[in-house]
Parts: structure tokens; sequence; C-alpha cells
């Protein structure tokens, strides 16, 4: 009998044991991640989508959704967004809050993105921090003439991923952010924002649209 309650007695701690460490190493603390590069991007994007309001229309933001799965860099580049906005006084119109499955590549699902774009006019702007639009020719016959102006986050490996200059020469695109390929092996000693910024990302234009490259990003922090 006392070796039958032993055995049970066993197994219910090698079954608490199996569990509880996958539960506590989920939990362990996030690495630290430098905040200054992604608060400048953040301010850039910011400073990009006003010069393009300048003439009017209305910014409607497009972003993850925190609860769903929490990415320290992401919420320092909203935050830095943010930041910049009340300083240039530009109120948000609209925010989209994007349900995003953390083992996939980070992108607006293409309907909800038309959707978006449906309800905008030519002198709107768009700024996606979860890259740009990428739709069919049905969805792109769906939008008709009017398109907003965009701003997007294509940082990391999304230029492979996606033809950037082909939605530049569609207006799908307007302005984006890519990860630079080769950064200095040091990092800015400075507090500059836009030091931080140039040091790990670029801003692309259809007026530098020829430096844009898709090779390997090799930067890392």
């Amino acid at each position: 009998m006392q070796t039958d309650q032993a055995k049970t007695i066993a197994a219910i701690v090698t079954i608490v044991v199996a569990v509880a460490i996958p539960y506590f190493s989920l939990r362990e603390p996030r690495p630290n991640v430098e905040p200054r590069p992604e608060l400048a991007l953040g301010q850039v994007l910011a400073e990009e989508a006003a010069k393009l309001l300048s003439g009017g229309g209305a910014l409607t933001v497009i972003t993850r959704d925190p609860a769903t799965f929490q990415n320290p860099a992401s919420a320092l580049q909203i935050e830095g967004f943010y930041a910049e906005l009340k300083k240039s006084k530009l109120t948000v119109a609209a925010t989209n809050i994007i349900q995003q499955d953390p083992l996939r590549l980070v992108r607006v699902p293409p309907a909800a993105f038309v959707d978006i774009m449906r309800k905008l006019g030519d002198s709107d702007v768009i700024v996606s921090f979860l890259g740009p639009p990428v739709l069919n020719d049905e969805q792109k016959a769906r939008l008709g003439e009017k398109k907003p102006r965009i701003v997007a986050v294509c940082s990391g490996w999304l230029p492979r991923e996606v033809d950037l200059k082909e939605l530049f020469a569609e207006k799908l695109l307007h302005i984006a952010v890519v990860s630079r390929l080769q950064a200095a092996p040091t990092p800015p000693t400075s507090n500059n924002p836009r030091e931080w910024f140039d040091h790990y990302y670029e801003v692309i234009t259809p007026a530098n649209l020829s430096e844009l490259s898709v090779a390997p990003v090799t930067v890392s922090r």
C-alpha cells in the first residue's frame, strides 16, 4: 500500500515539474531592448506623416494588438511616434489594431488593409507599423482611383518578402522605413534621435528608391 502511494506521489511530482519548467521558462524576462533606435523610428514616422499632411488630410494608424503579443520594440516605436505627434500638434483620426500571430511575418491582412484604404481619400495618410499593403489584382481593383498615402515600417527581412519597388510604382507605398544593410560597428554616443535612427534605419521615398536593396539584413544590436 505504501509502495503504491509512493509511486503515485512520485508520478504527481514528475507531472508538476514537467508543467512548471516550460511555464516558468516562458515567463523569463525578455532581453533588454536599446530604446533609442526604436523611439527614434517612431519619431521619424511621425515627422514623415506630418510632411505629407502639411496640406491637410486625416491620419490613420495601423498597429499590432499589444494584448495579443507583447513586443518591447514595437511599444517603443509607438511611444516615440505619439510623442512626436504631440509636438507637431497632430491628432490621429482612427487607429486600427491588428491581432498578429507572433510566429508569422508581421503583416496586415490584405482584406483589412483594403477596407481601411477605401474609407480614405488622396489627401489622407496611413501610418502602418505592420508593413505596406500586399494585395492581389482583385483587391487592387476594389480600391478604385482614390488612394491614401501610406507610410510603412518595412524593417528586417520584409524587403526580401515583398516587392517594395512595385508598391511604390503602384502608389500603394509612399514612404518606407527599412533597416540599413550595414551599420557602423559602434552605435552613436549621443542621445540625438536622428543619429540613432540613421545608424540602424533609413527612409526610402520615390526620390531615392534606387538605394533600396533586398540583400540580407545584417544589422544586429
